[in-house]
């Protein structure tokens, strides 16, 4: 079973996965690591209030790639924003949008995104412009 736990964003284990895939560090909005079979196996971020969150920084550990858990780890992150009254997640991406086209996930013209998206540091500096923009509704 995959469990999500909520993390501060200075932990060592997310700093390091993050810096591994070549990711921002972590700054605003919630961290989880995933635990599954009681070792954490990924790290995947929230960002937000509301209807509408930002998927953050979504990583599986490299020792832990090729078995599925990229997409449950996915999938749980989905559960917790729906639990936090989220109808539609959020991401930019430059290198995983076929994984996250599989799961539902569908190209967005950056423009239409809605200002509280836009105003996030990775939305608005941090991805560059050519990063895929995608949405699922939840």
């Amino acid at each position: 079973m995959m469990l999500l736990r909520l993390i501060e964003a200075s932990d060592d284990g997310l700093v390091a996965a993050l810096r591994a895939e070549g990711l921002p560090a972590p700054d605003a909005g919630r961290y989880f690591s995933a635990d599954h079979d009681g070792a954490v196996v990924g790290y995947v971020g929230l960002e937000g209030e509301g209807r509408d969150l930002l998927l953050r920084s979504l990583v599986v550990l490299a020792d832990q790639n090729a078995q599925g858990l990229g997409s449950r780890v996915l999938a749980a992150a989905e559960s917790v924003a729906g639990d936090l009254g989220a109808a539609r997640l959020h991401l930019l991406t430059t290198t995983a949008e076929p994984f996250f086209a599989r799961h539902g996930y569908r190209a967005a013209n950056r423009q239409t995104a809605p200002e509280t998206i836009r105003r996030t540091r990775e939305f608005s500096g941090l991805c560059p412009a050519s990063a895929a923009y995608l949405t699922k509704d939840l």
